[in-house]
């Protein structure tokens, strides 16, 4: 399983339910990653109108949950990047390395 930084940029009939209606979107949130297969590890509001959260998922899990979150019509846009450790990232560095040797750019 990885981790990822996922965010999504609420809706305008978004913003008019949760005004409407106040409620815990973390449940909400919550309660669909683990449907999905997801472990939600932290969730926060940035004054940007976006979801932040941080996941533990596979990347067919996170398409489902990206499906859902936009035919739900309370998102504009979702966002996800999966993250490695920076042990991870220096275990790429010397993998690259090899790659890198074995690799022509274009017009050389």
């Amino acid at each position: 399983m990885s981790l990822y930084l996922t965010r999504a940029r609420y809706s305008q009939d978004a913003f008019k339910g949760m005004v409407a209606s106040p409620s815990d979107r973390e449940a909400a949130g919550r309660a669909m990653f683990e449907a999905a297969g997801i472990k939600l590890h932290h969730m926060w509001y940035s004054g940007n109108g976006e979801v932040i959260c941080v996941v533990e998922g596979n990347a067919v899990a996170g398409s489902l949950a990206g499906m859902v979150v936009m035919a739900s019509g309370g998102f504009t846009a979702v966002e996800s990047t999966e993250l490695i450790t920076m042990g991870q990232m220096v275990e790429a560095m010397k993998g690259a390395g090899a790659v890198a040797a074995k690799f022509r750019p274009p017009g050389k």
